[in-house]
């Protein structure tokens, strides 16, 4: 049972650039617990109390991801000190802000948010960045993860606006877009039906068959079954099946996903 003075990270990640952060925020605080947001918001009633709060997440199309915003609306949370920190590829455009807003819809304040970025992991669109490049961006998510774990550890307190017109828009699209984006997945003939797609997919999107996977509407968008798959067999939209994968170096899909436990 965790007391109300240990530290709390909830997490989403797919291709491991946000959990590596979050394990890493962890061994900086100290005794701070981890949690992923995919597993807690399964359960039937959702308590946060803690002394800090951190809610670690992606952005996705300028926005915060489908689940993390169900789950800060879903949670019933009780903390002293509340922060939230975006891993991002290309920007990180309004998804604070939107944090900041669902969180004063129970009037709850945000006070620390921050900015880690991380290697580009969508794929389809900005393909693999280039080696040198991932070694520059590895070496800021470092830096920045370590910049904000201080922050938190000192209990600083920030501001970050909560008016991105833009950015909610195109979050706003995305959102509506997201259950038709999963057609665009595709499996070829190089799959083994191994059903590892399956067991990762943070969001229970995928039933296997003796085919192979078939991708259903939950689908969060996260790449993870993309970039894990040991065959490439995934692709998505007119992806080429020789596209190169990407997933934090140091995370592996049995760590990420606790595969051992299922």
């Amino acid at each position: 049972m965790s007391t109300k003075n240990t530290p709390r990270i909830y997490y989403f990640s797919g291709t491991g650039n946000t959990y590596w952060s979050a394990k890493k925020m962890a061994e900086r605080l100290g005794d701070a617990e981890v949690f992923p947001i995919s597993r807690e918001i399964r359960l039937p009633k959702l308590h946060i109390e803690a002394d800090a709060a951190v809610f670690m997440f992606p952005a996705y199309a300028y926005g915060v991801p489908v689940m993390v915003r169900c789950f800060l609306e879903k949670a019933e949370i009780h903390a002293d000190y509340l922060a939230a920190l975006v891993s991002y590829g290309t920007s990180p455009g309004g998804a604070l802000a939107e944090v900041r807003r669902v969180l004063g819809r129970k009037n709850l304040p945000l006070h620390y948010a921050g900015r880690i970025p991380a290697v580009e992991n969508f794929i389809p669109i900005f393909g693999v960045q280039k080696a040198e490049v991932q070694a520059r961006r590895l070496a800021m998510q470092a830096e920045a993860t370590e910049q904000a774990a201080g922050a938190i550890s000192s209990r600083t307190n920030n501001n970050v606006l909560s008016f991105r017109p833009f950015s909610s828009l195109v979050s706003a699209l995305f959102r509506f877009a997201r259950p038709r984006m999963v057609h665009l997945f595709r499996r070829t003939g190089a799959c083994t039906a191994c059903g590892l797609c399956a067991r990762i997919c943070p969001a229970g999107a995928i039933t296997m068959t003796p085919e192979g996977p078939v991708f259903q509407n939950a689908c969060e968008n996260c790449q993870a079954c993309l970039n894990f798959c040991p065959c490439r067999a995934i692709n998505f939209g007119r992806m080429k099946p020789d596209t190169g994968r990407y997933h934090h170096p140091e995370v592996s899909a049995v760590a990420l996903f606790d595969l051992n436990g299922k």
